[in-house]
């Protein structure tokens, strides 16, 4: 009886923890997502005299992004290569970059474990949220396809490691325009007053 009672607990704690990693995942992905602007506002009228337009009636630039439903297993075989030199998010110094210590890169390192594809719970992620998103089922897309939905582009995620206390993340992601420019991003993130919070950035592929 004992022993049942001790397996009954161990499986237990394991599906509490696989459970609070699951949430965690995607409450960085939800961070993130944020993060990426949906809107670039309007230029500055000081050269109105000059070129005739009138910016008071400009509307901003508005982007809508899709969220590939699968997580995507990006090429990883390069992972140890990775310079430990980032880019400190939203630094009041500009260009602020730090050198981040092992911890850190062992961290990045755990992304190249993940192996098995699976697909993004979007009904939590949106409750996350608190809106609707459109969801997408591959990573790229085609012009015509931007035309007919009215899509901009569409942004994918990895897998998020984390380190054993679930204080700090690593995800990467990915952005497709088509003929507009894409690009791989990495991103660390840290537990700060119980919210992921944007730490450190690092442009993987652009073009």
């Amino acid at each position: 009886m004992r022993l049942i009672i001790i397996t009954l607990c161990i499986l237990t704690i394991g599906c509490s923890s696989k459970q609070t990693s699951s949430y965690e995942q995607l409450d960085v992905i939800a961070t993130v997502y944020e993060s990426i602007p949906k809107a670039i506002p309007p230029p500055n009228s000081e050269d109105e005299e000059e070129n005739d337009i009138d910016y008071l009636n400009l509307e901003p630039l508005n982007f809508n992004y899709v969220i590939n439903e699968n997580f995507v297993d990006f090429d990883f075989d390069y992972i140890y290569d990775i310079p430990n030199r980032f880019q400190v998010y939203k630094s009041k110094d500009l260009f602020e970059e730090k050198v981040l210590d092992f911890s850190y890169m062992k961290l990045i390192a755990g992304l190249s474990e993940f192996e098995k594809n699976e697909k993004i719970n979007t009904s939590k992620l949106e409750a996350l949220l608190g809106e609707n998103l459109v969801f997408w089922d591959k990573e790229m897309i085609t012009i015509e396809e931007k035309n007919e939905h009215d899509i901009s582009g569409v942004i994918s995620f990895s897998k998020v490691s984390f380190n054993e206390d679930l204080t700090r993340a690593a995800v990467v992601v990915g952005d497709y325009f088509e003929r507009i420019g894409n690009g791989i991003s990495l991103y660390i993130l840290e537990k700060i007053d119980g919210k992921w919070v944007i730490k450190y950035t690092q442009a993987l592929i652009t073009s």
